[in-house]
């Protein structure tokens, strides 16, 4: 029997060409050794994920990140009172061993066991570039591309991000949204409820006023020039 560390390397240089294979047509993914990188030129936001194998689990979890540049411009500009949920400047982390469900993995904890012979890395990798194409891939570009799509992840997810409820105000901003303010508020995302109400406040006065909320949100421009 293979020693794990021989076993590891076979697995991820198998899983690197495999990926490479089935992200070759994506222009802004780069695959190396255990990551996929992301970029997203328009708004100059980038992500990143990862797998990392756990001794303890004897499998790899996957990790994840964005960076998105110009959400955390407009967070930092209305300086919200309260701290990020990651001690970092990304807007989103988030690993496998933090879902609810076994959507990575199909055993508890998130890890995919390290396979031992030829037929287990083919399953792996067809595994792995599946759950990357169709769940974790789509959940970074949304975010890096400001997509209305994304905020249904935020309240579905929010301790992935850095400021769910800000999140999701800038989103609406971008997009020219009118969304249910009463389910985003009965969410359990909000960072400091008398803050992020008043970012949304029926008062015309106010940054976000009732004008903007149920007439869509004002150029970038316009409602910069009022921050």
């Amino acid at each position: 029997m293979p020693e794990i560390k021989d076993l590891r390397i076979d697995f991820e240089k198998n899983l690197q060409e495999f990926l490479k294979e089935q992200f070759s047509s994506y222009p802004n993914i780069k695959v190396i050794r255990n990551e996929i990188s992301i970029k997203e030129n328009k708004y100059r936001a980038t992500g990143s994920i990862q797998f990392r194998y756990l001794n303890n689990a004897k499998g790899y979890i996957l990790g994840m990140n964005v960076d998105a540049p110009e959400l955390m411009a407009f967070i930092n500009e209305v300086n919200p009172p309260y701290e990020s949920n990651w001690p970092s400047h990304f807007a989103l982390v988030m690993t496998t061993s933090m879902e609810k469900y076994n959507i990575f993995s199909n055993k508890m904890g998130g890890a995919i066991d390290l396979p031992r012979n030829d037929e287990e890395i083919g399953k792996a990798c067809a595994r792995i570039a599946d759950k990357v194409k169709n769940i974790y891939l789509v959940r970074a570009l949304n975010l890096m591309n400001i997509e209305e799509a994304a905020i249904q992840d935020v309240l579905d997810n929010p301790n992935y991000y850095a400021y769910p409820f800000l999140t999701i105000v800038y989103i609406m901003r971008k997009r020219k949204l009118e969304l249910d303010l009463n389910k985003i508020l009965s969410k359990k995302i909000m960072g400091n409820k008398s803050f992020d109400r008043g970012l949304i406040s029926q008062d015309e006065n106010e940054v976000y006023g009732r004008d903007v909320l149920h007439s869509g949100f004002r150029s970038e421009d316009s409602m910069r020039d009022r921050l």
